[in-house]
């Protein structure tokens, strides 16, 4: 059985940029919780503090109507800069007196350098994951603060922690992305509507095999993987983890860069593959004729609706800089510059979805409270090493 992996640089995608995520906190005061007269504003906590303007809800707000954010913020990201520098740029550009300090890295990385490295004296004021298990593992070691009420009560309440620990700020979901001319030529199948929506029929179906690929090591793809092991159990899904091994795919190490090799068509690239959505949202955004396109399964694991998202760190000494910054992701425009610059979805309800892909309310993703993978996504990681789809 040959295994191909294919490892290219990190992003080469639709120019929305990648909005929301992570962008720089601060609201109206400097560093040491002082509204820059002098007077110091009393919260303690990131949950203690009030907001500077209008407090966020599920029907949307402005940037217009949230407080100013100036000073200093320290990001640590475990999404590229590709996604989210655009987001950074952007509100650095909308607020002249705010610097946004970025540190990119793997996500399992950043999660262990403030976890095991850096514990409570971490300089980071927010950590920016792409994947709620994540997340979970920097709450789960007693590492972040609960968010204001008014920001937990914008968000449902599957897309976010339980005690308002961490939140979704954009949502992804899994899909699968085709070459539209090169599925008509050199495949069985006529168009994307011939597509199965099993996702079963990806690993077992020989029509697929050495045309296929995923990437099986972002945070992501686990919580499909423990998404099946919960549908289907452990076993179904270590036979689908063998099975689609068997159809000699093309293993990448970047999302990205697996959406550019099959939207670029060439004689060695997929002409199927299994990611998630935005990625290709992100090349159709910037040109329209681009041969990829995206079809989903049906009501399984290969459907998965998941979020990227923030928890603020215990260390971060200034709460309202903080909570103003994440009310900023949530608001209107923050939304949207997730869905036009980096082909994602939003987490407000308030907040209509517009892009090229179908909406959320079209899709058939199954039912997951995604706090749930907090603890679980291990689980997934250890499965796919047993089988031999990640390096041990």
């Amino acid at each position: 059985m040959s295994r191909r992996w294919s490892n290219i640089s990190r992003r080469n995608f639709i120019g929305v940029g990648a909005a929301l995520t992570g962008a720089g906190l601060t609201g109206c005061l400097d560093g040491n919780g002082d509204d820059g007269n002098g007077d110091e504003t009393g919260a303690n906590t990131v949950a203690e503090a009030t907001p500077v303007g209008q407090p966020v809800d599920s029907s949307g707000v402005s940037w217009d109507d949230l407080g100013d954010l100036e000073g200093e913020i320290t990001v640590y990201s475990g999404r590229t800069a590709d996604q989210i520098d655009l987001v950074f740029d952007r509100l650095e550009q909308e607020y002249d007196d705010l610097t946004v300090d970025r540190d990119y890295g793997d996500n399992d990385t950043q999660v262990t350098q403030i976890t095991q490295v850096e514990g409570e004296d971490t300089p980071a004021d927010i950590f920016y994951s792409q994947d709620p298990g994540a997340l979970g593992a920097v709450a789960d070691a007693g590492l972040a603060q609960e968010l204001p009420e008014d920001i937990v009560d914008a968000i449902p309440a599957t897309y976010r922690h339980p005690d308002g620990l961490w939140t979704g700020v954009s949502g992804r979901v899994r899909s699968v992305m085709y070459n539209e001319d090169r599925l008509a030529d050199e495949t069985p199948f006529d168009d994307g509507d011939d597509l199965p929506t099993d996702v079963f029929a990806y690993a077992e179906d020989d029509r697929f095999e050495g045309i296929i690929s995923t990437r099986p090591n972002s945070g992501t793809f686990r919580g499909f993987i423990q998404a099946m092991m919960e549908l289907e159990g452990e076993q179904a899904t270590r036979d689908w983890v063998n099975d689609f091994l068997d159809q000699d795919p093309t293993l990448f190490s970047s999302g990205s860069d697996q959406a550019v090799a099959v939207n670029r068509g060439g004689e060695d690239d997929p002409i199927v593959a299994l990611g998630n959505s935005y990625y290709a949202a992100r090349i159709v955004n910037e040109d329209p004729d681009a041969p990829i396109r995206v079809t989903f399964t049906e009501g399984d694991a290969g459907a998965l609706f998941s979020v990227a998202g923030i928890t603020p760190t215990v260390n971060a000494d200034n709460p309202e800089l903080v909570a103003e910054f994440v009310r900023h992701l949530l608001a209107v425009e923050g939304q949207e510059f997730m869905m036009e610059d980096n082909g994602e979805f939003p987490v407000i309800e308030g907040v209509d979805y517009v892009g090229p892909l179908p909406g959320p309310d079209e899709l058939d993703s199954p039912d997951f409270d995604l706090s749930e993978f907090d603890t679980e996504l291990e689980e997934a990681r250890e499965l796919l090493e047993d089988e031999g789809m990640l390096p041990l």
